[in-house]
């Protein structure tokens, strides 16, 4: 098994069962991603699912690059879920506890790709307008 679903395994373990088609990271990206948003949508929402998939996404950051964008763990996690954040309109108000606005300097072409530029603008905007909510704690490396 590669370390990277070995990896989401372990941190995911309630959600084996939809990993068992993932052959690829995106594919295991995509299961993530809808994980993501149902977190969102609980009542109370799912903090602990939202923090491990963000921990799970910054652990595939920093593995080593693939040979191809199918296996970059990078690429996945910046198309199957970062560029989709903004999207979410609950996520998208969360973000001020994950994300700061220079944050978005680095991964602008990524948080950009589903944006307008007035809106990636307005984003940015928003993060430093709530910098306050930022929280460095939640994002450890699981």
């Amino acid at each position: 098994m590669p370390p990277w679903k070995q990896q989401a395994e372990t941190t995911f373990p309630e959600l084996t069962a939809q990993f068992e088609e993932a052959d690829t990271p995106c594919l295991l990206w995509f299961e993530l991603r809808t994980a993501f948003e149902r977190a969102y949508e609980e009542v109370p929402r799912d903090e602990s699912m939202i923090r491990r998939i963000y921990q799970y996404s910054d652990w595939c950051v920093e593995q080593p690059e693939g040979k191809t964008a199918a296996d970059d763990l990078f690429t996945c996690v910046a198309v199957c879920f970062y560029e989709h954040i903004p999207e979410h309109p609950a996520a998208r108000e969360d973000m001020p506890r994950w994300w700061r606005a220079e944050d978005l300097a680095h991964e602008r072409h990524v948080m950009q790709r589903h944006l307008s530029a007035e809106e990636f603008r307005e984003l940015r905007g928003y993060l430093a307008r709530e910098a306050h909510r930022y929280d460095a704690s939640l994002r450890g490396v699981v």
